[in-house]
């Protein structure tokens, strides 16, 4: 991950939510309510060695993550992924660590946006 990627894009985040500032709360808010789920499954598989469940879980969470805009966390779980579709598995603990300290970093930084100063959320 790049010191310069964004832990969140939320120009961009806006821009996939058509402008609606409401849809995009909640969006964020149904993602953060999934991450702990994700999360433990993602550490179930680290612990197990199951590398499938967690190339498919890293999968997942980039996607999700890229959708909303979560740059450093999408950015995060692709090398974790990259790591563990190369079959070597020496880095995948401390890809698993780098995904477990973007997820904190999104959280502190979403709980900082106003929300209100985004812009209208009614029809014009």
């Amino acid at each position: 991950m790049s010191e310069d990627t964004p832990i969140i894009d939320i120009d961009s985040a806006l821009n996939r939510a058509l402008g609606d500032v409401a849809f995009l709360q909640m969006m964020f808010d149904e993602f953060q309510q999934m991450l702990p789920e994700t999360m433990a499954g993602m550490s179930e598989a680290v612990t197990g060695g199951d590398m499938q469940r967690l190339a498919m879980d890293a999968h997942q969470l980039k996607g999700a993550a890229a959708n909303l805009g979560a740059m450093a966390l999408a950015s995060a779980a692709l090398t974790l992924e990259k790591i563990v579709k190369s079959g070597d598995h020496a880095g995948v603990r401390e890809a698993f660590e780098r995904i477990q300290a973007a997820v904190d970093h999104f959280k502190q930084h979403l709980s900082l946006i106003n929300w209100s100063c985004l812009g209208e959320n009614s029809p014009a």
